[in-house]
């Protein structure tokens, strides 16, 4: 489990701000990042990742980072849930089975209480070149996000650090597109104007997928059409904003416009059908993790390799609202203070320039500016991937979520079936999201 263009082709080599900085700045971080090492000299520490990126991030430790800093990791590879469940016993219990602990950032809120302040221990980071969403969204609470009730009393800390650089990007067909005479879509309105001529003149194409099988696939599907199309999904008090005027004209545009131009039968969609969509070049157009993109990639199992450009996702009448999904890399807090430091040290190593250089011609997803910029032209998503992140938007900070997840899809999965209509589909999730969140205190 992705530049500035719109488009997501070619390069700017106009100078930015941003640049400059990482030009100006990449002395001085080479020379933090080789004297560090003194305190995690000769320790040996336990890190537990997920897999998939996980054996990235261990191939990074092993060919730069454990020489850099001299100490050894010890890295437990586990499954997302077999891992989310291990975390969970550890902490409750308080012990250190792993110094290093790699978590999926919906987890954050059950989990941030038992990292320790990054800053107690990296007082270095090179900020100015990490994107600022990725600091946010390992930082708890989370800046301008609503704060469940257990943490309202709490000063923001940075608790973890990026590991992966990811939000949704936007993959189009051009060659559909090109066939009616419309340019990349920039907003959400253009992703419905043109898949609705690529819907009525194209034979056996459609201008839009979407996951829209019940639960959390179509709520993932939704959730950037929804928050760049009617803001923020609760405000500060936790009552749900998706039903008032601008959400249910959202929800109409997602499940009545956008749900015209879908295939049939797409309310049972998961991932798997809308990347073959694309990779075959009967959908048009469709929101993807970057992890999606090997599938399309693959010039023998995607016919349409040739007519596919990825892009930022669109912007909405608000703003554009990408979804957030990053790895994050924390301190457990019940380590001893010695493994504290030299886990610091591995984490500073980590987010270095040269570490991030390193992860990229491995394979990995970064989230540093100058990385972004020194390597666009590595994937040919990175530039989308650069676009999207400086945009995107977490899903709510709670423990709550997954049930709220659920709850939502539901409700949307009915409305696109036609079992409801969308006014009383978004009524009934304000009800029964509101009923989960006033039953667990949060409008005490």
């Amino acid at each position: 489990m992705t530049s500035d263009s719109e488009t997501g082709q070619g390069r700017t080599d106009r100078p930015t701000r941003r640049a400059f900085i990482a030009t100006a700045g990449g002395a001085g971080v080479a020379s933090v990042a080789g004297c560090i090492g003194s305190a995690g000299d000769s320790e040996t520490l336990s890190l537990a990742v997920s897999s998939g990126d996980g054996e990235l991030i261990d191939r990074l430790l092993k060919d730069h980072i454990e020489p850099e800093v001299g100490v050894t990791v010890e890295t437990t590879v586990l499954p997302n849930a077999n891992l989310f469940e291990k975390l969970t016993t550890m902490f409750q219990s308080e012990n250190a089975t792993y110094d290093i602990v790699e978590i999926d950032d919906p987890w954050m809120p059950q989990l941030a209480q038992h990292l320790a302040p990054i800053r107690d221990h990296v007082d270095d980071l090179p900020t100015d070149q990490l994107i600022d969403q990725t600091l946010d969204i390992g930082t708890w609470p989370t800046p301008d996000e609503a704060t469940p009730p257990t943490a309202r009393d709490e000063d923001p800390e940075l608790k973890a650090l990026c590991a992966v650089g990811n939000a949704h990007i936007f993959v189009v067909n051009e060659r559909l597109y090109d066939a009616v005479g419309e340019d990349l879509p920039e907003t959400w309105d253009d992703v419905y104007r043109a898949g609705r001529k690529i819907s009525r003149q194209v034979d056996g194409a459609d201008g839009y997928a979407m996951r829209g099988q019940s639960g959390n696939p179509i709520t993932s599907s939704y959730f950037s059409v929804g928050m760049s199309m009617a803001g923020d999904m609760f405000d500060e008090n936790w009552r749900y904003d998706w039903a008032d005027e601008s959400g249910l004209d959202a929800a109409s545009f997602f499940l009545e416009d956008l749900g015209s131009i879908c295939p049939d039968g797409v309310a049972s969609f998961d991932n798997n059908e809308v990347l073959s969509g694309l990779a075959d070049g009967s959908v048009a157009a469709a929101p993807q993790w970057p992890s999606g993109t090997s599938l399309l990639l693959n010039e023998d199992k995607a016919s349409a390799y040739d007519d596919i450009t990825f892009m930022p996702v669109p912007e909405g009448d608000e703003r554009a609202a990408p979804v957030q999904g990053n790895w994050l890399l924390g301190i457990n807090e019940y380590t001893s203070d010695d493994k504290k430091e030299a886990a610091a040290d591995v984490l500073r190593s980590f987010v270095s320039k040269e570490a991030q250089e390193r992860y990229v011609d491995l394979g990995g997803v970064p989230f540093r500016h100058d990385t972004f910029q020194d390597n666009i032209d590595e994937q040919p998503w990175f530039e989308a991937l650069y676009g999207s992140l400086q945009n995107a938007k977490p899903r709510p900070r709670t423990p709550l979520w997954n049930e709220i997840d659920v709850a939502q899809g539901q409700r949307l999965n009915a409305a696109l079936v036609g079992e409801q209509s969308v006014d009383d589909a978004m009524a009934e999730s304000k009800t029964r999201i509101e009923s989960i969140l006033e039953e667990n205190d949060y409008y005490a």
